[in-house]
């Protein structure tokens, strides 16, 4: 009995296959551009604006150690109302946000 090569032959297919992924692989020759990245004059500035934020204290020091000693010291007198003002004011904000 005689093979006939005239078949499908699997190892012809695959290094043809590899042949193509390598092809693919190597990058293109001549003259190739980097990309450029251009940043506009406002981000420069959203930029800047939040690395300061950043720098900021969460809690504004100064105000609580103000805070606690009229506290102990009997001076710091609380509106009811002013606290409700500002609550509902506060309120409003994060509903416009």
């Amino acid at each position: 009995m005689k093979i006939s090569q005239n078949g499908f032959n699997p190892i012809k297919a695959y290094t043809s296959l590899v042949k193509e992924k390598d092809k693919i692989k190597q990058p293109a020759t001549g003259n190739v551009q980097a990309d450029k990245l251009e940043i506009s004059s406002q981000a420069k500035e959203i930029q800047m604006v939040r690395s300061k934020i950043a720098e900021l204290p969460s809690v504004r020091e100064d105000l609580v150690a103000e805070l606690k000693q009229r506290i102990q010291d009997g001076t710091y007198k609380s509106s009811g109302e002013k606290i409700a003002d500002g609550i509902i004011e506060e309120r409003l904000l994060d509903k416009q946000v």
